[in-house]
């Protein structure tokens, strides 16, 4: 059951953890860079994931640095 105060943790894609990549949802409070999982849309977060500006999805991929995915599915 969610309890106010828990943080939100980011689903995971694959048991396999070479091929595990984490994947935030809209609204997650965070900060770094973020790939649009479905698009590529590349964000600098501060606060608060957004909904993805160009396509509206609602799913991110922490990026390594600078846009670069985690993933090769981007």
């Amino acid at each position: 059951m969610y309890e106010p105060g828990e943080g939100t943790k980011p689903a995971m894609r694959a048991d396999n953890e070479r091929d595990y990549v984490e994947f935030w949802p809209a609204g997650v409070a965070t900060t770094g860079w973020f790939l649009c999982a479905a698009c590529g849309n590349t964000v600098i977060v501060r606060h608060v994931l957004p909904r993805c500006m160009l396509c509206g999805e609602r799913l991110w991929e922490r990026a390594r640095a600078a846009g670069v995915p985690a993933s090769r599915a981007v």
